[in-house]
């Protein structure tokens, strides 16, 4: 058993966020550039404090901690989360509108977050598990767990673990002692397959071959780089980089990190984390010339901002009540008198959770299977189930009589479909178990299934590279196709025969027809199947064009939709998209794109858009021009920093 001193204990907590905190504020101003910022360090800015979610996050764990004990769930934290943080980039926005629709976590964390899954924003959660489970780096894998997959999947909660571990271990280490080797072990914890462990092994192999820390970054960038700033990949890599060549200083480590570009406050703030656990606040206090600059926080908190000593002697009281409550191979000795942490678990006779069997989405053109899985505790039960839903959606078993026996997990497999007569299909449709057992006492819960957004698609449409409809079938054509001087005379007459041509302003309906019909009615031409409607279900924000039909090559297409919406507000559009596309909202063109570029989820913003109460008509046109095009649409809440709306609903044409 290893063991350590209490008040050797609280001055690394202490030192780790100090760390945390003079490094994120030193790292804040240059988040999101992405060129090597190779400049001396400004000692002023490591006296400040500027708010960062990499700390807020974090107290608001403890504050969950210190409320709910230490016995906490995942699902308070996302509680909380969803309650107290006001703002929502990224991964934090797709964890907000899963949850606010009724998708608990791990779920919440990977559904409809491809693009954001796999970001920062998890690690950088890392140090309050270290913190409270010093020197036992394997404990931290159940609280990383719960923590990242909340708004995180893969690995995004893998590099967590992996800082986790090492911070753990750092409670046993010295400032002496060797960064790489600290962070060898941490890296053991982790699959040797996966690619976030590839890319630290590469980082860790080419800092031993002792290369100039520049041409690692740059190869970071050649094998793992992504566009996004706040990727993992680059990152976690960077952050090592800082590391390994700091040479454990507090003020290098925290300048090459910053030199990294990209996500710069929290590699800085990671790499300093490590280092104050490493040193200790003592020694960065008195020795090293730095001042504890106090907490600056930005989500709604119970704690008023203050020194960072006092949220160390708090994390530490967490410490302390953890390990006297579930011993393990670490013991700190000499701690002084304490008001433990509750250690007492909630557990209930029945509780619920939900296996959506795939994707939560809910479809008109297919029955959503979902298992309903009941949890009893050390009592059996006996009474009925009932499970209420919207007006819109059918259950295949809304009603059961079940006996559950204690201690077990009772399966219970059902589907849901879309009424014969539905108008509609909302966004955020929430499902209510309730169990009536003969005891009298009730159970009750919920769950969600998000309304896959439904569109009426046209298409595809195309045009050849030249029009010779003037031409007899019965004669040569040959001679009617124009060659531009000096271009072989196969390009044209190949590019004829092989390929065809999208563009998006060619004009292949009347697009103003769709909004002189009305809202039980769909454009439609008889002579050309394809201006008859497609029924297509999208049930992410993203999609690609090539998927909206079976026809292949470029083309352009039609996506008409009806929503509902539940009074008249103003709403902040954003377009994702890889080539050109115009957007109709109400009749009115509201904006376009012309590049053909990568997709993210922000390559477009329209701003304070008006919907009206009741039907509002959107038409998105949409060029394919290589076959395959992403795009997507989010509907955003005007200055509530990237949440979205979810109680929009899609009008169903039942004729289609």
């Amino acid at each position: 058993m290893k063991t350590i001193r209490y008040s050797d204990y609280l001055n690394r907590v202490y030192g780790c966020f100090l760390g945390k905190c003079i490094g994120g504020t030193a790292g804040g101003p240059a988040e999101g550039r992405k060129e090597l910022l190779d400049y001396p360090l400004d000692e002023t800015i490591l006296h400040t404090a500027l708010p960062n979610d990499d700390l807020d996050l974090q107290i608001l764990w403890l504050e969950v901690i210190e409320e709910k004990g230490l016995f906490f769930t995942a699902r308070d934290l996302a509680q909380s989360f969803y309650d107290n943080v006001p703002y929502g980039p990224g991964e934090y926005a797709y964890f907000k509108k899963n949850f606010g629709r009724g998708i608990m976590p791990p779920l919440s964390g990977s559904f409809n977050n491809r693009f954001y899954k796999n970001g920062m924003g998890c690690p950088i959660r890392s140090e309050i598990w270290a913190c409270i489970c010093p020197g036992d780096p394997r404990r931290t894998w159940q609280y990383v767990v719960t923590d990242g997959s909340m708004d995180h999947a893969e690995d995004s909660v893998l590099a967590e673990y992996f800082l986790a571990a090492a911070e753990s271990m750092a409670f046993f280490r010295t400032a002496g002692d060797s960064i790489a080797d600290l962070l060898g072990d941490a890296l053991a914890f982790l699959p040797s397959d996966a690619k976030i462990t590839q890319a630290l092994t590469r980082t860790m192999r080419h800092a031993a071959e002792h290369r100039d820390w520049k041409w690692i970054r740059s190869d970071i960038i050649r094998h793992y780089g992504h566009p996004d700033c706040t990727n993992l990949y680059q990152n976690m890599c960077f952050t090592l980089l800082a590391l390994l060549y700091g040479g454990g200083d507090m003020r290098e480590t925290i300048r090459i990190g910053c030199a990294m570009g990209y996500d710069t406050d929290c590699i800085c703030a990671t790499a300093a984390s490590i280092i104050g656990i490493l040193r200790g606040a003592d020694c960065l206090l008195m020795r090293d010339g730095f001042t504890d600059t106090g907490i600056k926080a930005s989500v709604r908190l119970r704690r008023a901002d203050g020194p960072i000593a006092d949220l160390a002697r708090d994390v530490a009281r967490v410490g302390l009540s953890l390990y006297d409550a579930v011993p393990g191979d670490i013991r700190i000795t000499d701690a002084p008198v304490y008001t433990p942490v509750p250690a007492v678990r909630q557990t209930s006779p029945l509780s619920f959770t939900v296996d959506y069997n795939g994707d939560p989405v809910l479809r008109t053109d297919t029955a959503k299977a979902v298992t309903l899985l009941l949890h009893t505790g050390d009592r059996p039960l006996h009474g009925c189930l009932t499970l209420e839903t919207p007006p819109e959606i059918c259950c295949s078993h809304p009603r059961q009589t079940l006996t559950l026996a204690a201690n077990t997990v009772t399966e219970c497999a059902m589907s849901f479909v879309i009424a014969p007569n539905a108008a509609r299909l909302a966004q955020d449709n929430r499902i209510t178990v309730t169990f009536s057992a003969d005891d009298g006492t009730i159970y009750r819960d919920s769950f969600g299934l998000n309304g896959a957004d439904v569109w009426y698609c046209y298409g595809p449409f195309f045009r050849n590279n030249r029009d010779l409809t003037h031409i007899s079938p019965y004669e040569p054509y040959g001679p009617h196709m124009e060659i531009p001087a000096g271009v072989p005379w196969e390009d044209p007459v190949r590019d004829y025969h092989l390929s065809r041509f999208a563009a998006i302003d060619d004009i292949y309906m009347d697009e103003a027809a769709f909004f002189r019909c009305n809202s039980e009615t769909l454009p439609t031409d008889p002579t050309d199947a394809r201006c008859e409607p497609m029924e297509v279900c999208i049930c992410e924000d993203y999609f690609d064009a090539s998927d909206l039909y079976s026809s292949t090559g470029p083309a352009v297409s039609y996506l008409y939709r009806c929503i509902e919406s539940p009074c008249d507000r103003e709403v902040d559009v954003t377009v994702g998209c890889e080539a050109p596309f115009r957007l109709w909202i109400n009749g009115v063109l509201i904006g376009e794109g012309r590049d053909v570029c990568a997709w993210t989820l922000e390559n477009k913003h329209f701003y304070s858009i008006p919907f009206k109460k009741g039907v509002n008509r959107i038409l998105f046109k949409l060029e394919n021009p290589s076959g395959h095009a992403a795009f997507s649409l989010i509907y955003r809440i005007p200055g509530a920093s990237w949440q979205q709306y979810g109680d929009f609903a899609s009008v169903l044409f039942r004729s289609v």
